[in-house]
């Protein structure tokens, strides 16, 4: 698993932004990803329109920084290009077996907020929600643990 992911980018989806902060259900934060995976999926969308949609940027500070999501969103455009989108897996974190999740380390960010996205019983997306919005689609090996990388 961990090769896999240290091979791989794995990207993060999305929620809804309100003025005030509601909890939201698993079939809510699903919903938000497939908008996202849809936006995506929309070669008519920019990537700098998706990013301001649904990326929270607390972080990203330098045109370097943004180019590289920029380019983040077209690579899982292309990705997407072959797969037919309503065969797309949507698994919570903790739905996961544990020998999926033993190589993951949330570095203490709630895992209810983790989802990974499965192509034909391939995994192909990671996605970390905070604040009603994507915080990360980036899964990276750190050490002998993966890690999702805020922006």
């Amino acid at each position: 698993m961990l090769k896999i992911l240290s091979g791989f980018l794995l990207f993060c989806f999305i929620t809804h932004v309100t003025a005030q902060p509601t909890v939201t259900t698993k079939q809510d934060d699903i919903q938000l990803i497939k908008d996202f995976v849809a936006d995506i999926a929309d070669e008519t969308l920019r990537p700098d329109i998706i990013l301001s949609r649904h990326v929270l940027l607390e972080q990203t500070d330098t045109d370097e920084e943004y180019d590289y999501l920029e380019a983040s969103i077209e690579e899982i455009r292309i990705n997407l290009q072959p797969k037919n989108l309503n065969e797309i897996v949507y698994t919570p974190f903790k739905a996961l077996p544990n020998r999926e999740t033993r190589d993951i380390d949330p570095e203490g960010k709630p895992t209810d907020s983790m989802y990974f996205l499965r192509y034909h019983n391939r995994q192909m997306l990671a996605v970390y929600i905070a604040q009603g919005k994507i915080a990360s689609f980036t899964l990276v090996s750190k050490g002998d643990k993966a890690h999702f990388v805020t922006y």
